[in-house]
């Protein structure tokens, strides 16, 4: 009889913790395929405005394997997180700075994927009944049917009528507060960002510390400078191979801007923030100057006279730290050319009251507009 300890419990199963499907892991290479398949449907149905278009989606949604996407988690808890972010994501593209046939796409994708949920397999399989989405978005999400007027989109119509009241009466949309209050969770996805530490940065440094033995004590001041160097150059490999270069909006109709090169992490604008922004600055600038450009002058010396002091101090604050910059041998915001730097910023702070220019409601306010770039032409002439 033998004596040795026995398993009494099953094996356990591996299970995606719910974090997997809200990280940099699942998020990204989601809303790669959600993009992919939207842009095949706008293509094939921009080339030949098919008579049932919800029918040509279908039949690329079964081609490109999406009906097999429900098989990607079983356990509940990682099954509803899995859900509520795909879905998310298909919400992203119904945003009404997209196009109406982009937005028409997105609908259609995600309406499939929810009413393809898994309902008769044993064990059963969590299946969500209903998404979170802001009042805002609910509320363009109702007016796409009447931006589909036109004869290129109107076979879209009748498809896009019937899904929404689909949607709507199986009580699908939990509707939320204005988006800009943030009431989504997780707040913005991707939430958690997945950086490798098996990059070509940081193969060579982990090569040489595995084949020296590690000192006892307190490491020297030349070890401390030797890993601050190798991490530096894994730094700098790092971002050069996550770099982003992307086509800025064209400010003016004269000068073409130039292609501007950044991380991959700001690859997505974010577009709410920048609304937000700039719905308050609006808010600002009427409650400054309510008649502009017909400014009285009582309002000059109270409004307008804000805005110049507060430009003149950012431009004076600015200028001391180019200063202090420029005797320890530094540049600050020279990487954009004209578009970035002192430079702009004093011209923009100059078309403080011109009327007709960028700056000139606002000076500083209006860089978002593209003040301080439409004067370098007749500065420079």
């Amino acid at each position: 009889m033998s004596l040795a300890p026995t398993h009494t419990t099953p094996r356990g199963q591996v299970v995606l913790q719910p974090a997997y499907f809200t990280s940099s892991l699942f998020v990204d290479p989601a809303r790669e395929d959600i993009n992919h398949l939207v842009r095949v449907y706008t293509e094939r149905y921009g080339r030949s405005p098919p008579h049932q278009p919800f029918v040509l989606f279908k039949d690329i949604w079964s081609s490109h394997g999406w009906t097999w996407l429900h098989f990607k988690a079983f356990d509940a808890r990682s099954r509803d997180a899995f859900l509520k972010v795909t879905m998310r994501l298909f919400s992203e593209r119904l945003a009404e700075s997209e196009s109406p046939l982009t937005r028409a796409a997105a609908l259609f994708g995600l309406y499939t994927f929810f009413a393809t949920q898994p309902s008769t397999s044993a064990p059963p399989l969590h299946a969500l009944a209903h998404l979170p989405v802001t009042i805002d978005m609910y509320q363009s999400l109702l007016k796409l049917p009447d931006v589909l007027d036109t004869d290129f989109l109107r076979p879209l119509r009748p498809h896009v009528i019937y899904l929404l009241s689909a949607l709507q009466k199986a009580q699908f949309f939990h509707i939320l507060p204005p988006s800009n209050l943030y009431p989504l969770s997780p707040r913005e996805l991707p939430r958690e960002k997945f950086i490798s530490d098996v990059a070509d940065g940081y193969e060579q440094p982990a090569s040489v510390t595995t084949n020296v033995p590690k000192k006892k004590g307190r490491p020297s001041k030349h070890d401390r400078v030797k890993k601050s160097k190798d991490a530096l150059v894994a730094l700098d490999k790092w971002l050069d191979k996550t770099a982003y270069t992307y086509q800025p909006h064209q400010a003016t109709s004269t000068d073409a801007p130039q292609p501007v090169t950044t991380h991959i992490l700001l690859s997505h604008p974010p577009s709410t923030t920048r609304n937000n922004y700039r719905a308050k600055k609006s808010e600002l600038l009427e409650k400054l100057e309510p008649d502009y450009p017909y400014v009285t002058t009582e309002e000059r010396a109270s409004g307008r006279a804000v805005l110049e002091r507060a430009n003149r101090g950012v431009v004076s604050r600015l200028q001391k730290i180019d200063e202090g910059a420029a005797a320890k041998g530094m540049e600050i915001g020279g990487e954009g050319g004209e578009r970035t730097g002192l430079r702009r910023v004093e011209r923009a702070a100059d078309e403080l009251g011109k009327i007709g220019s960028l700056g000139g409601r606002g000076g500083l306010l209006g860089l978002l507009e593209g003040a301080g770039i439409g004067q370098q032409s007749e500065t420079d002439g």
